[in-house]
């Protein structure tokens, strides 16, 4: 099983994916689609940082309905697009460096904070990938978050499939996948050569 500090440093690693992505972006990237349906590179990008604000809301004791109303994503006005995401992702480390075996409210129900660290590495996974699809950059997802990341969604496969969020898609007995591959089937992402893809089932 997963340690907590393991777990810890696979949210690092990811992060720091998730910002180099970004960090590549140029003003005509902002607008292309991206694998998930009917968002944009912008919208990804917003996603994952409101994301890290309503969890850092939760994990200083808001409900969900508070940290839903309280929550914010890029500000427009900075044009430091990098600079919001590492801070964001520098907030929520902050907050998650606390003890991971109490209880927040969660979308899915009151949790352990330990499930939603969890949540929130497969989460930049998959969107890391998202956005370097969009822009045809191929990408290896870091190894270490990766097989976190799996175990992840290998633990948590019944809570995602109920979820409107993530789909998993059907796995071929015959094939054996890399690890890349096998994480991005399982948030339903099915990649049509290591590290790059065209197809998505699961919307955000």
């Amino acid at each position: 099983m997963t340690s907590d500090a393991q777990l810890r440093s696979a949210m690092a690693l990811t992060m720091a994916s998730f910002a180099a992505v970004v960090a590549a972006l140029e003003s005509q990237h902002w607008d292309q689609p991206t694998p998930c349906t009917g968002w944009s590179v912008f919208d990804v990008v917003d996603h994952v940082v409101a994301g890290e604000r309503f969890t850092v809301m939760t994990l200083n004791g808001a409900s969900v309905s508070e940290a839903s109303v309280a929550q914010q994503g890029i500000d427009p006005e900075d044009p430091d697009v990098v600079g919001q995401v590492n801070d964001a992702a520098a907030t929520v480390l902050s907050a998650f460096d606390r003890p991971l075996d109490r209880m927040i409210e969660h979308r899915i129900g009151t949790v352990l904070a330990r499930r939603v660290l969890g949540f929130r590495i497969i989460d930049q996974l998959g969107h890391t990938w998202d956005i370097a699809t969009a822009i045809g950059r191929p990408v290896v997802l870091d190894p270490v978050a990766l097989a976190v990341g799996l175990e992840v969604v290998h633990a948590e496969r019944a809570t995602l499939e109920r979820s409107p969020n993530f789909v998993t898609l059907p796995h071929d007995p015959s094939t054996k996948p890399d690890a890349q591959t096998a994480f991005l089937h399982a948030i339903g992402r099915a990649p049509s050569s290591p590290g790059l893809g065209s197809t998505v089932v699961n919307p955000h």
